[in-house]
């Protein structure tokens, strides 16, 4: 074969793969005859070294692993861990590229992970480019700050590189006012850290109640401390700048939570324009948010729903929690509302929450899915992070709520074949361990139960089956939701129709909006009738009637 050979054919992953394919188990860390070839025109086309090549091909085929040691990549090799080692500056170079992250856990054992962005560009042939730190945008300058932060808080960078890493930024982006202006505080490193951190609550969230929970990943436990302690005496370098003050709750002064002040809304980060909420990302339904309604069950959902409502109470909970607290068990409540669409299963989960005071945490399940590996796993890891912080940083925990979470409580695979098993299983394993330290709520409601994984049925406490309403519940419900109906009439709807809560709901709604359009107020028993009958789908009426 040719010293160098240009496998046209090949896209970047072909040949990454075959590298991987011809390397693996060859128990040694060298460049064989055989692979040579296939190195020469990847190193060609990215403009890397034929080592760099090799170990980031090897790096890209574990890719679903977010902690990456040299020990799993000289196990891809079957040689010793040394012979990896000696070859550590070369991935460092890829980490200095932006190609790889590097990760710094507290007993310092290095571990790598290939960026979502790098796997983007190796699928279009090319090697991601090196974000530019200067002349940025307002946006674009926020942006490299909380991907700094983040990286941090993801132990991918440690706390001397990210304290020149935000300097590099204020100095190379003096053009914008919120970097003049942060910059003349002269804040040292760790000060301008946990501004940053602060701000960006407040930025991503519009958080005016930040704890300490929300910026204990940027700091060691004694920085934090030292820190936190400030803050609440108000003797802090960022309260005296008047950058930072105490968050107020009902006028009332909350001297373990801080915000940032008007000052540094509308002067430093004026080109933000703060002043208007800024929703970035997804943030808690608030309790005050949620219309009250009347829901209407059936004695034993009744009975079963009533119990929920009175342990979700404050001052009951808290003593619940004192005595498994006391008794050393788990403190966390799960619980498992099934049954069939329009059982009122996640209007229920907003009534409880209306009436015991708490906001609501609503998971948004499609948006957790990833398709690289490794992604679905971060975001759902995200998930109860950001939970726990809503529980530490609120006197009342909110409520944890996976609405139609059929697809995440399916049975596990017993094979592992497939990438996308892999992550499936991985998620669900999150998930489980997740609950198993739980300390809140968590609530999830699915249509289905015939293929629930035993690991999680095990895990919910409560386990509530929303049964379709009987003829008195459906009377009830018709009497709501159409106040105007006569008695007599409930009764016949009542009767003639086996519907669910949420189908007559879809009934009263289009009835409205009919009685609107026709300019009329009075009850048309035949309107609505025949607004049952399209509700059917087809089916005939003889099919849902009830006999009596």
């Amino acid at each position: 074969m040719p010293k160098h050979t240009t496998f046209k054919t090949f896209s970047v992953l072909n040949l990454i793969e075959k590298i991987v394919e011809k390397t693996a188990a060859s128990g040694n860390f060298k460049l064989s005859a055989e692979v040579k070839p296939y190195l020469d025109d990847l190193s060609t086309r990215l403009g890397i070294t034929q080592i760099q090549a090799l170990l980031l091909s090897v790096l890209v085929d574990q890719s679903d692993d977010m902690r990456i040691r040299p020990r799993d990549i000289a196990r891809h090799f079957e040689c010793r861990t040394i012979s990896v080692l000696a070859s550590m500056g070369e991935i460092d170079a890829l980490v200095d590229m932006g190609v790889i992250a590097k990760r710094f856990t507290s007993n310092d054992e290095v571990s790598f992970r290939v960026p979502k962005r790098t796997l983007d560009a190796l699928s279009k042939g090319v090697l991601p480019e090196k974000e530019s730190v200067e002349n940025l945008s307002a946006l674009a300058f926020v942006t490299a700050v909380d991907n700094l932060m983040t990286q941090r808080e993801d132990e991918e960078i440690k706390d001397e590189a990210l304290y020149d890493s935000l300097e590099e930024l204020l100095d190379k982006n003096q053009h914008l006012e919120m970097a003049r202006k942060i910059k003349s505080f002269a804040l040292d490193g760790d000060d301008l850290v946990l501004y940053f951190a602060i701000a960006l609550c407040f930025i991503n969230n519009n958080d005016d109640r930040v704890c300490r929970g929300d910026i204990d990943d940027y700091f060691s436990s004694g920085n934090l401390r030292r820190h936190c302690m400030n803050l609440q005496s108000g003797s802090h370098v960022l309260i005296h700048a008047k950058l930072v003050e105490h968050s107020c709750i009902d006028g009332q002064v909350e001297p373990n939570s801080w915000m940032l002040t008007d000052y540094s809304k509308v002067e430093v980060f004026s080109e933000l324009s703060l002043k208007k909420k800024v929703e970035v990302k997804a943030g808690l339904t608030r309790r005050e948010d949620i219309v009250g309604k009347n829901l209407f069950y059936t004695p034993g959902v009744q009975k079963q729903v009533s119990q929920l409502e009175s342990m979700l109470d404050g001052d009951r909970m808290k003593r619940i929690l004192t005595k498994l607290s006391d008794k050393g068990l788990r403190k966390g409540f799960a619980c498992l509302f099934y049954g069939a669409p329009g059982t009122g299963k996640t209007e229920t989960v907003l009534q409880l929450a209306k009436r015991t005071g708490r906001d609501i945490m609503l998971v948004d399940i499609p948006s957790i899915r990833d398709k690289w590996v490794g992604e679905t796993e971060k975001n759902i890891q995200a998930v109860f992070d950001r939970y726990r912080k809503a529980v530490d940083g609120n006197a009342m925990a909110p409520i944890l709520v996976f609405n139609e979470a059929d697809a995440i409580l399916n049975k596990r695979s017993e094979s592992s074949a497939s990438s996308v098993d892999k992550m499936e299983n991985a998620m669900q394993n999150i998930i489980l361990q997740e609950m198993e330290k739980l300390e809140g709520i968590m609530i999830a409601t699915t249509n289905l139960t015939t293929n629930l994984d035993p690991a999680f049925e095990r895990r919910f406490l409560y386990k509530v089956e929303f049964e379709k309403p009987t003829y008195k519940e459906r009377k009830e419900i018709w009497k709501s939701m159409l106040v105007d109906l006569s008695d007599e009439d409930a009764t016949s709807l009542a009767k003639e129709y086996d519907f669910s809560g949420g189908q007559i709901e879809n009934i009263a709604r289009k009835r409205i909006i009919s009685d609107i359009l026709d300019d009329r107020d009075d009850v048309n028993l035949p309107a609505i009738k025949e607004a049952c009958q399209n509700e059917l789908i087809g089916k005939s009426s003889s099919s849902k009637r009830i006999a009596f």
